[in-house]
């Protein structure tokens, strides 16, 4: 438990997923016999051992330490799970805290009454640093950017084994995973997993300059649409639904696991909110409502009527137990086509035609995201990716409204931007600055001198700077003054020679948004 406490505190402060990945590689190649799986299920969240309230857990220490002193530490630690580990009297004895494995799967079994029992008789047996760790344990924290994905990522790392293999066998292993590290190690052949989830294809965002070296004629387009991308898995009659990182989500969206009847194979496609029920094709829905179904522990009955999903398919794997993997993606294409006609809750994605630079361009200029795939090439994780080459950055002149600088883990300031409506200055969002350090500096200078109010660290400023802002889109935004906001927009540019009456006016916008500028 000593080597698992170290590696939960290292975690914490742990500065970037590749360090976050060597942390826990290294103690997987120290850790051995159970401690190493549960480890794994814990960090994974594979393992549910929420047991304990952060206020049960202060109730204990004030059982043990004087009140008011206790009132004091919570208040200068600011996090009762904390401050109850860190204040618990310490017994004098050698530490002998329990191994990794015993405290897991105690507090697995354990109900919320006795729960607190078995941590109050560990905490008497171990230092500080072991308490906190049980406490996290016990309340059901994990480490900041520690994913699933990430978990297995250190695992490929720590046996030098490769990640894709580790996935496809994942899904049929159960904690604390002894047949997989028994793989792992060479003492036993690769387990198999039955509707397991297999690597995606890679996607990488492509820059202008490379985008004007590419031999377009070998490359197929398709839009990149809205929602998460996802694998639908039908094998040995069992049906899956995984994420992009894969993480089985099936529990989630019961709706699209009924309408897998019949589709025996591997797909890969992206899942989204349908506007309607009409379909197919199905017109996709606004993000905000594709989001109340995810990233929850169940789904309630009125969710799925009120928030109808579908996914929106661009490619096989396999096609019943048939490897499609290794054919060009025409023939995948084909394919795809001929098994998914006329299904519910699925479509397909269409394919644009283009011939050459120019017809690309003019996609793009439509606001249109474009993902770029090879004729002939194959369905290979481990080879070059797919490419996504972003929508033309739509641009509007803005007026500059409010500076406010930058918070912890913001990259920089950003500024209250808006645009005219009868004349007056009505806001559409914030958006950070991106020039150079001299133009930045230049800015400040302008915001210190035209400040006409504070409040609190933002400076409200005289709206007579006009800003070139790029933007991806526009939606509706009914608690502004305009009524929209941008996504995403960036100010690419200072306008400094221009009056303020030469922002744009929001009826730009407004034809912007309904697709007839």
């Amino acid at each position: 438990m000593k080597a698992f406490a170290a590696l939960l505190d290292a975690l914490a402060f742990a500065s970037s997923p590749a360090v976050r990945v060597r942390l826990m590689a290294a103690y997987l190649e120290r850790a051995g016999g159970p401690d190493r799986g549960w480890a794994v299920a814990v960090l994974g969240g594979r393992l549910d051992t929420v047991r304990v309230r952060p206020a049960a857990l202060l109730a204990l220490a004030a059982e043990r330490v004087d009140g008011e002193l206790l009132r004091l530490s919570s208040d200068f630690v600011g996090d009762p799970v904390e401050t109850a580990a860190l204040i618990w009297p310490e017994s004098g004895a050698a530490p002998s805290p329990p191994p990794l494995a015993e405290a897991a799967l105690a507090l697995a079994g354990s109900s919320r009454s006795a729960a607190p029992g078995l941590l109050a008789g560990w905490f008497d047996r171990s230092d500080a640093s072991v308490r906190l760790a049980l406490a996290q344990l016990a309340a059901g924290r994990r480490p900041p950017g520690v994913t699933p994905r990430l978990v297995r990522t250190a695992i490929a790392a720590a046996f030098s084994a490769d990640l894709g293999a580790i996935e496809e066998a994942w899904h049929g292993q159960t904690p604390p995973y002894g047949p997989l590290f028994a793989w792992l190690e060479g003492r036993a052949p690769r387990p198999e997993a039955p509707a397991g989830f297999r690597p995606l294809m890679p996607v990488r965002a492509l820059d202008e300059t490379a985008l004007a070296g590419l031999d377009l004629s070998r490359y197929r387009a398709e839009q990149q649409w809205p929602g998460r991308r996802v694998q639908v898995v039908l094998e040995s009659g069992r049906r899956r639904l995984y994420s992009g990182s894969g993480d089985d989500i099936s529990f989630l969206f019961p709706d699209v696991i009924a309408a897998m009847e019949g589709l025996d194979g591997v797909f890969d496609g992206v899942l989204t909110a349908a506007a309607g029920p009409d379909g197919p094709p199905f017109r996709p829905g606004p993000p905000e409502a594709f989001e109340r179904r995810f990233g929850r522990k169940t789904v309630p009955r009125r969710l799925l009527a009120e928030v109808p999903v579908f996914v929106r398919l661009f490619d096989i794997l396999f096609d019943g137990g048939e490897d499609m993997r290794v054919l060009p993606l025409s023939q995948r294409r084909e394919r795809l086509e001929a098994r998914i006609a006329g299904r519910s809750r699925f479509d397909l994605s269409p394919r644009l035609a283009f011939e050459g630079p120019e017809a690309l361009d003019a996609l793009r200029r439509q606001g249109v995201s474009l993902v770029l795939k090879p004729v002939d090439g194959s369905y290979r994780p481990g080879g070059p990716p797919w490419l996504v080459v972003g929508a033309a950055p739509r641009t509007v002149r803005a007026l500059l409204l409010a500076a406010r600088p930058g918070g912890l883990g913001e990259a920089g300031p950003s500024y209250s931007i808006g645009v005219l409506r009868d004349g007056a200055p009505a806001a559409i969002g914030d958006a950070p600055c991106r020039l150079a350090a001299g133009e930045r500096e230049r800015l400040d200078r302008w915001v210190r001198k035209h400040t006409t109010g504070r409040y609190g660290p933002v400076r409200a400023v005289e709206p007579a700077l006009v800003l070139e802002v790029a933007f991806d889109d526009v939606r509706p935004a009914p608690r502004r003054k305009a009524g929209l906001a941008l996504e995403r927009p960036e100010i690419t540019r200072i306008l400094w020679d221009l009056p303020p009456d030469a922002a744009d006016d929001l009826e730009r916008l407004t034809v912007n948004r309904t697709g007839q500028a």
